[in-house]
C-alpha cells in the first residue's frame, strides 16, 4: 500500500509544479508588450514644460501647450489712446503713458494714494469708454489738459520731476486696466474738483431723461469738501456785463435774478433774468462761476456772487476722495460710494 502512496504523491508534486513554475518560463521566453519600443514614449524635443517623471501613452501625438518657434501666435501691439491736441495735431499714446499723464493733469499729487487711484480708475474707464464709442479725445498738452508730456513735466517740476514720477508710476501700476462697470458696461465715470456738500443727479445737469441710461450718477453726501481749498468762490459783474454774457437787458443790481428753483443738492436748476430762463448749468458756463451752486447780492459795482463748489458736480468729487482717504477709505469704497450699484472690474 505504500508504493501506490508513494507514486500517488510524486504524481501530485509534478503536476503542482507544472501549473507553477511553467507560465514563468514560457513567460521570460517570449517577448512582451513591455519590452518593445514604442515611438510615443521619446521624449520630444520641442521648447515646452520638462516632462514628469512617468509620462502617460498617448495614442497620438501630443502638441505642445507652449507654441514653438514656427507656430508662435502673433503678438498684438497694446492698446492706446488716440487723441486730438488743441494744436491740432493727433497723440498715439500708450495707455500707462495717457494714465500717468491725465493723473498727473487731474490731482494733487501729495494727495492720499487710495484717493489717487480712485481718480485713475474713474479716468481710466471714462477715456476707455470713449474710446470703444470711436469719440475723438481732445486733449490740451500746454494747458496741461488731459494729457501733458513727460518734456512739460519736467520742465514745471524741474528737480523734483523724479519723485513725481515715481508717485504717478507706483499709483497707476497698481490699477492700470482696472475698471467700473454697470450690468458689464463701462460706466461714464465722471469726476469734477469740488462739490457743495453733496453730489449732483445726472439728471439735473445734462438732460432730464439722463438717469435712465447712467442710474449711478445719483447725489450722495460729500460733506468733507466743505473743508477743501477752493470749496468757497466769489464773482462780481457790472450790470452791463452780465447783460452782455447773458444776452438780456433791463437787469438791476437789486432785481437782477427772479424764480430761482434748486435741486436738492442745493445747486441752481433754473433761474429767470431779463424775462429769460437759464438753467444753472447755462449760467454758470455764460458767466464763468466754478458751479451751479450759488447765490447772488447786490454789490459795490453790481451783482456779486457767492458761489459753493468747483465743477459740474455729477460723479466723484476729487475732494471728497481725498476726505475718504484720510480717515481710511480704500479706492474700492471711495468708488462705489460716488459710483452706487456699479462693480470694479479688476
Amino acid at each position: 500500500m505504500k508504493k501506490p502512496a508513494a507514486r500517488l504523491l510524486g504524481c501530485f508534486i509534478l503536476l503542482y509544479l507544472t501549473i507553477t513554475l511553467l507560465p514563468p518560463i514560457v513567460y521570460a521566453a517570449v517577448p512582451g508588450p513591455e519590452e518593445s519600443v514604442s515611438p510615443e514614449k521619446n521624449v520630444s524635443q520641442e521648447p515646452g514644460p520638462s516632462p514628469s517623471p512617468e509620462p502617460s501613452v498617448s495614442p497620438g501625438p501630443i502638441a505642445s501647450t507652449i507654441p514653438g518657434p514656427l507656430d508662435r501666435a502673433e503678438s498684438k501691439p497694446p492698446a492706446g489712446f488716440t487723441l486730438k491736441d488743441a494744436s491740432g495735431q493727433a497723440l498715439t499714446v500708450d495707455e500707462r503713458e495717457f494714465l500717468i499723464a491725465d493723473l498727473a493733469c487731474e490731482m494733487d499729487l501729495h494727495a492720499p494714494e487710495e484717493a489717487l487711484k480712485a481718480q485713475a480708475v474713474a479716468a481710466y474707464t471714462y477715456y476707455s469708454r470713449q474710446r470703444e464709442s470711436g469719440e475723438e479725445i481732445a486733449c490740451g498738452t500746454d494747458s496741461w489738459q488731459v494729457y501733458v508730456t513727460p518734456e512739460k513735466m519736467r520742465e514745471r517740476w524741474g528737480e523734483d520731476y523724479d519723485e513725481y514720477r515715481g508717485i504717478l508710476e507706483k499709483i497707476v501700476d497698481s490699477v492700470l486696466g482696472q475698471t467700473v462697470t454697470y450690468n458689464g458696461r463701462l460706466i461714464l465715470a465722471s469726476y469734477f474738483a469740488i462739490s457743495p456738500g453733496s453730489t449732483e443727479s445726472v439728471e439735473n445737469v445734462w438732460a432730464e431723461d439722463a438717469d435712465r441710461e447712467h442710474p449711478y450718477l445719483q447725489a450722495v453726501a460729500s460733506p468733507g469738501d466743505l473743508f477743501s481749498d477752493g470749496y468757497l468762490s466769489h464773482a462780481e459783474f457790472t450790470i452791463d456785463e452780465l447783460e452782455s454774457a447773458l444776452g438780456v437787458s433791463g437787469l438791476s443790481k437789486e432785481d437782477c435774478f427772479s424764480g430761482a428753483q434748486y435741486t436738492p443738492s442745493g445747486m441752481v436748476k433754473s433761474v429767470t433774468a431779463g424775462g429769460r430762463e437759464f438753467t444753472g448749468t447755462e449760467l454758470r458756463a455764460a458767466l464763468g462761476l466754478r458751479s451751479a451752486c450759488f447765490t447772488w447780492e447786490p454789490g459795490e459795482s453790481g451783482v456779486r456772487f457767492t458761489v459753493r463748489g468747483w465743477g459740474h458736480g455729477v460723479g466723484l468729487s476729487q475732494a471728497g476722495a481725498v476726505f475718504m482717504a484720510k480717515r481710511g477709505a480704500g479706492y474700492e469704497e471711495i468708488l462705489a460710494h460716488y459710483y452706487p450699484g456699479t462693480k470694479l472690474e479688476k
